[in-house]
């Protein structure tokens, strides 16, 4: 049996190890995937990989080992200490292909590259091929900005927002109209994050962006590999993380946190009749 907050064991009796995870539910089986975490402070980064369980009752998990392994080869992007979290899996119905992304910042970069990863497998357990990196939507102005914010920052904008320090952490100055707007050319800031796939077989990006003061809603495309250029803005200066969403009754619920660090926070949930 489950019991919250005790050591969860997979069935070979080991504690289970797949952090910031995401899960997959394919033929019967769930597939939870998290980061593979080493002790102490070294275990901040990412030394192992993506670890994969596999179980048909979400209680029973099966380790399934290491389904996207860290490289260390000469121009890797996913080396022995970069950061990989929140790793999610979707299936794509057209090309079968299981579709892995995660959010990755590069080896030496803190946390300012705010990147996306992709991998594909051909199974669940992989192993996954890495594919790229980027930054959303770079070149696209979100759907629902306005006609009149949609340009580039002028230079007292730029300096302006140079002293704001802004970070990650929830800032009373925080500047709701013009983060987006500095990352038009090169893409868009992306963390935390989750995957979701509609009815209609459309998948959706949604991560934390801007300085993680506004969550975006992006439109995969048809691969699910990349993005298609469709995003919208929710909740500009608001600061969630965390972002989980699903679909019941036809209505769309978005589950999230505040930016509060290591330190415990309110769940939050958002609704809406459209995504």
């Amino acid at each position: 049996m489950f019991n919250p907050g005790e050591l969860w064991t997979d069935t070979n009796g080991t504690p289970i190890n797949a952090h910031g995870g995401g899960i997959l539910l394919h033929e019967g089986t769930y597939w939870w995937f998290g980061e593979h975490k080493i002790a102490g402070e070294a275990g901040n980064r990412s030394h192992v990989g993506v670890h994969v369980y596999a179980s048909e009752n979400l209680i029973d998990w099966r380790d399934k080992g290491i389904a996207l392994a860290m490289e260390d080869s000469p121009g890797s992007e996913i080396p022995p200490g970069c950061v990989l979290e929140r790793p999610k899996v979707i299936q794509n119905p057209r090309t079968g292909k299981f579709v892995m992304w995660f959010h990755l910042e590069p080896l030496g970069g803190g946390y300012e590259g705010a990147r996306s990863a992709v991998a594909i497998a051909d199974s669940p357990a992989g192993p996954y091929q890495f594919l790229h990196s980027l930054r959303p939507n770079a070149g696209a102005w979100p759907l629902n900005a306005p006609d009149d914010r949609k340009q580039l920052l002028n230079g007292q904008e730029l300096t302006h927002l140079a002293s704001l320090g802004l970070g990650g952490a929830p800032l009373p100055w925080y500047p709701k109209d013009i983060c987006y707007r500095r990352d038009f050319e090169g893409g868009q800031m992306a963390r935390d994050m989750t995957l979701f796939v509609d009815d209609d077989g459309t998948a959706y990006h949604i991560y934390s962006s801007e300085n993680n003061g506004t969550l975006h809603i992006s439109q995969l495309d048809d691969d699910f590999t990349n993005h298609s250029g469709r995003y919208i803005r929710l909740f500009p200066g608001r600061f969630h993380e965390a972002p989980a969403l699903m679909k019941s009754g036809g209505r769309y619920f978005l589950f999230s946190s505040d930016c509060t660090g290591w330190a415990p926070n309110t769940a939050r949930l958002s609704s809406a009749p459209s995504i």
